[in-house]
């Protein structure tokens, strides 16, 4: 009996950390080589801290899906103002800020983001002030990270 409350605990916490991100630099090409509309895309790198949080990431209000480690997930810019919003859900999320981040289509470029915790510093419970932050990139940053 210990042994099948061990594997579900394990499951649980494993299956959890899987996201519906793409996860290579190969999937990115095949998906938006063929796109006639400018994207934005939205990578989150490993690490430890909150390595098994899923982010969910919105865009104009719409769900792209759930963003594990070192994923990425692409979604469509609409013309104008855009917004981008990262939140963690369920109890993992409770006192965790849900940062947006609101910006204009200017060209018909893909528009790069990087969602990823930070903390100030660590105590004996784990980091202290953690928040999400979202920052824009570059492709070449993208290609970097996506690459690693």
């Amino acid at each position: 009996m210990k042994n099948f409350i061990l594997v579900g605990i394990a499951s649980f916490i494993f299956v959890g950390c899987a996201g519906s991100g793409l996860k290579t630099y190969g999937e990115y090409i095949s998906v938006t080589e063929s796109s006639a509309y400018s994207d934005v895309v939205v990578y989150r790198p490993s690490g430890f801290v909150g390595g098994g949080t899923i982010f969910t990431v919105t865009l104009n209000g719409i769900e792209l899906g759930k963003l594990g480690n070192k994923e990425f997930l692409i979604g469509e810019m609409q013309e104008g103002r855009n917004s981008l919003e990262v939140k963690v859900g369920g109890l993992q999320g409770l006192g965790i800020n849900k940062p947006s981040q609101t910006f204009e289509k200017t060209t018909d470029g893909n528009t790069y983001f990087k969602v990823s915790y930070t903390y100030d510093s660590m105590n004996s419970l784990g980091p202290v002030n953690l928040k999400i932050v979202i920052q824009e990139i570059s492709l070449n940053q993208f290609r970097a990270l996506a690459a690693s």
